[in-house]
C-alpha cells in the first residue's frame, strides 16, 4: 500500500514538474532570477515525497532548467505569477486597511458632529457682505469692516452653542490622534475631479484640455453614490485619455456610503479620500488647465509646503467665533502681515504698534492670511497633510450648519473653500497660498463688463518672486525696520510680482464657471448669442498663452455629443426624445462653426 501511494504521490509530483517545465520553455524567463524565485516556486508545489525525493526531483529540474537557460530555450517567467499574487494580496490589504480607517472615521464624524445649526442673522451693523475686492491693495477706506470688533458684530452665536461646537471639534481632534493609517494606502501623483451628471462631460472637458497641452499625469473621476450607471463613461472614454473612474466604494464599506447622503462641497473632500493617489491636485470639473503640469508635484513650493492654494477675489471675513471654538491661539497684540506681505517687518507700515484696533483681524498672528482662498484647485500630500485632510471633512460634513457660515460670513463664494486652508492653520501644517492676484476673463456689452472665468496663476513662478522678495526685504530692513511712511502694500505687489520688467505670471487655470461649458443649458436659454447671432466670451486670448478655450471645448462636445452621439447617463436623461438632442447639437454645431470661422481674428486681438 505504502508503495503505491508513494508511486501515485511520485507521478502526480512528475505530471506538475513537467507541467511547470512546459509552463516555463513558453514563456521567457530572466537567468538571474533562476535560484531564488524557481527554487521557491518548486518547493511550494511539490508534494510531500520525504526529504529525499522531493530533494532529488528539484536537483534534476534544476539541472534540466539551467541547460535550457544556456540554449536559450527558457521562456518562461514564474516570478511574474508571484509578483502578481503578491500585487493582488498587496491590493487586498491596502484595501482591507482603508475600509477599517475610513469606516473609524466616519464613526467619528457621526459622534462627534455638533448638533442643530448656526442662526444665520446677523447683527444690525454688520457689513460684512461690503467686503471689498482684494484689487487696490492701498484702499484703507474698509478696514473698519473687517477689524475683529466688526467681524464680531455679524454672525450671532449663544454662549451655549460655542460651547457644544467647541467641545464637539475637540473631541473629534482628539479621536483622530489616535488613528494611523498606513504610508502604503496611498501611492503615485495625479489629477482629481469630481464627475457625476452634467460634470461628467465638463470632467472631459478638463481631461482633453490637459492631454491638449502636452500634460500626461494620470486622472481619476469621482463617480458619486447613486450615479454609478456611467458605464460607457468609465469603460471606453475615460481610458481613451489616461483616465478612469473613481468610486467611495473604494474606499469606504457600503453602511458608510449608505448612512451618509454626500453632496456639493463633500464630495471634493470625498474625492481626496477615495483617490488612489498620495499627491494630488484636485481640479472642480469646470476648471481648465491651459499649462502642461507634469512637473507640479516636483516643484519647490509644493515640496516644501505639501500643500498649496490660490487666492479668491475677495478679503477674508471669517468670524472670530471660528478661533474661539477650535481653540487656535490668535494673539490680537501682534501683526504679523499686512494683507498679502508677510515678509515687511510690520514695524515698517504700523505706526502705532500699541493699539491695532483698527488693523484687519486677519493680520494678526494665529488668524488666516487674506485674502480669502478659492478651492477651484488644490495640491495636496495626503501623508504629510493626512490631518489636514480629516478635518477638512469634518468641516465639510458640518459646513451648511456651522463651518461655511463661520469661514465666511455670508461674504460672496461662502462654501467649502475655507475649510482646507482652516485645517492646516488649526495643525500648524506648513502651506503656501499665491500671492499673485486672481485674474478675471470675460466680455463687454453695453451694460458694462462679464465676467465668465476666474483666472488663476502658475504657481511655480509665483514662488519664484515670493523668494525673491523674501531675500531683497531682508536685506532691505537688515539695519533699519522703523517705520517707513513711503511703504504701500501695492508698491510691495507691484515690485515683485507685477514687475514690468518682467513678463507676467502665467494663466495656469481657467475656472469656466459662468457659464460653464454645459451644452444643454446653454442650448436652452441661447447662451452667449445677441438677436441670434454667437458671440465669443473670452475676449484676450493673449492672457492664455492664445489657447482657444472656447474653441477646444466645443470641438470636444460636438465629437463626443454629436458624432459620436455617446450616451452620457445626464443626457439620455434629459433627451429623451431625438428632437431634444438635434436641438443642443444644432447649437453645438452653429457655435462650433463660429469660433472656427473667428479663431484668427481673436488670436490677433490683444
Amino acid at each position: 500500500m505504502l508503495r503505491r501511494k508513494y508511486s501515485k504521490t511520485l507521478k502526480l509530483s512528475l505530471i506538475t514538474v513537467a507541467l511547470g517545465a512546459l509552463f516555463l520553455v513558453t514563456n521567457r524567463w530572466l537567468p538571474g532570477e533562476f535560484p531564488s524565485v524557481y527554487t521557491e516556486y518548486l518547493q511550494n508545489r511539490l508534494p510531500n515525497l520525504g526529504s529525499f525525493g522531493k530533494q532529488q526531483h528539484m536537483e534534476e529540474q534544476e539541472s534540466q532548467t539551467r541547460q535550457m537557460i544556456e540554449e536559450g530555450e527558457m521562456r518562461s517567467k514564474p516570478s511574474e505569477l508571484l509578483e502578481e499574487e503578491a500585487a493582488r494580496t498587496e491590493q487586498a490589504e491596502r484595501k482591507s486597511q482603508i475600509f477599517a480607517f475610513y469606516q473609524k472615521v466616519f464613526e467619528l464624524l457621526a459622534e462627534h458632529s455638533p448638533s442643530g445649526q448656526i442662526s444665520h442673522k446677523s447683527g444690525r451693523q454688520c457689513q460684512v457682505s461690503q467686503v471689498v475686492l482684494q484689487g487696490h491693495l492701498d484702499d484703507t477706506s474698509h478696514w473698519p469692516l473687517l477689524t475683529r470688533e466688526h467681524l464680531s458684530k455679524c454672525l450671532k452665536m449663544t454662549q451655549k452653542d460655542k460651547q457644544m461646537v467647541s467641545d464637539k471639534h475637540m473631541h473629534y481632534v482628539d479621536a483622530l490622534s489616535n488613528l494611523k493609517l498606513s504610508k502604503r494606502a496611498y501611492s503615485g501623483a495625479g489629477i482629481v475631479t469630481v464627475g457625476g451628471g452634467k460634470f461628467s462631460m465638463l470632467a472631459l472637458l478638463l481631461i482633453k484640455s490637459l492631454r491638449k497641452v502636452g500634460t500626461s499625469l494620470p486622472v481619476e473621476v469621482l463617480i458619486p453614490p447613486g450615479e454609478e450607471e456611467e458605464y460607457d463613461y468609465c469603460s471606453k472614454l475615460l481610458p481613451e485619455v489616461g483616465a478612469k473612474c473613481i468610486y467611495l466604494k473604494d474606499v469606504l464599506p457600503p453602511a458608510v456610503i449608505n448612512n451618509h447622503y454626500f453632496e456639493g462641497y463633500q464630495l471634493k473632500s470625498a474625492a481626496i479620500i477615495a483617490s488612489s493617489f498620495k499627491d494630488l491636485l484636485l481640479l472642480d470639473a469646470d476648471n481648465i488647465p491651459i499649462l502642461n503640469l507634469d512637473d507640479i508635484f516636483q516643484s519647490k513650493p509644493y515640496v516644501e509646503h505639501g500643500l498649496v492654494l490660490w487666492p479668491d477675489f475677495w478679503r477674508r471675513s471669517t468670524s472670530p467665533d471660528y478661533y474661539e471654538i477650535a481653540r487656535v491661539q490668535v494673539d490680537y497684540n501682534r501683526r504679523v502681515r499686512n494683507h498679502i506681505d508677510n515678509l515687511t517687518p510690520a514695524s515698517v507700515y504700523t505706526q502705532n504698534m500699541k493699539d491695532l484696533s483698527s488693523i484687519p483681524m486677519h493680520d494678526m498672528e494665529g488668524t488666516l492670511p487674506d485674502p480669502s482662498t478659492e478651492s477651484g484647485q488644490l495640491l495636496i500630500d495626503k501623508e504629510r497633510h493626512l490631518s489636514t485632510v480629516l478635518l477638512s471633512l469634518y468641516y465639510n460634513v458640518n459646513g451648511e450648519t456651522w463651518y461655511y457660515p463661520l469661514f465666511s460670513q455670508g461674504a460672496p463664494g461662502e462654501g467649502d473653500k475655507e475649510t482646507f486652508i482652516a485645517a492646516a492653520n488649526f495643525y500648524r501644517k506648513p502651506y503656501y497660498q499665491v500671492r499673485t492676484s486672481t485674474g478675471a476673463e470675460g466680455y463687454h456689452t453695453k451694460k458694462g463688463f462679464s465676467g465668465v472665468a476666474m483666472l488663476q496663476h502658475d504657481f511655480r513662478e509665483d514662488y519664484r518672486r515670493y523668494e525673491a522678495a523674501r531675500e531683497d526685504v531682508k536685506t532691505k530692513y537688515a539695519k533699519s525696520q522703523q517705520y517707513d511712511p513711503e511703504y504701500t502694500v501695492e508698491g510691495f505687489y507691484k515690485k515683485y510680482f507685477e514687475d514690468p520688467n518682467q513678463p507676467p505670471v502665467d494663466v495656469m487655470f481657467v475656472h469656466a464657471n459662468l457659464p460653464k461649458f454645459e451644452p444643454l443649458k446653454m442650448s436652452e436659454k441661447q447662451l452667449l448669442m445677441e438677436n441670434g447671432s454667437h458671440f465669443r466670451s473670452y475676449s484676450h486670448l493673449d492672457k492664455l498663452h492664445n489657447y482657444d478655450i472656447e474653441l477646444e471645448s466645443f470641438r470636444v462636445l460636438n465629437e463626443y455629443l454629436c458624432v459620436r452621439k455617446v450616451q452620457l447617463k445626464f443626457y439620455k436623461d434629459k433627451l429623451s426624445r431625438p428632437a431634444k438632442w438635434n436641438s443642443m447639437c444644432k447649437y453645438v454645431e452653429d457655435r462650433l462653426k463660429f469660433l472656427e470661422s473667428t479663431h484668427e481674428e481673436a488670436l490677433r486681438k490683444t
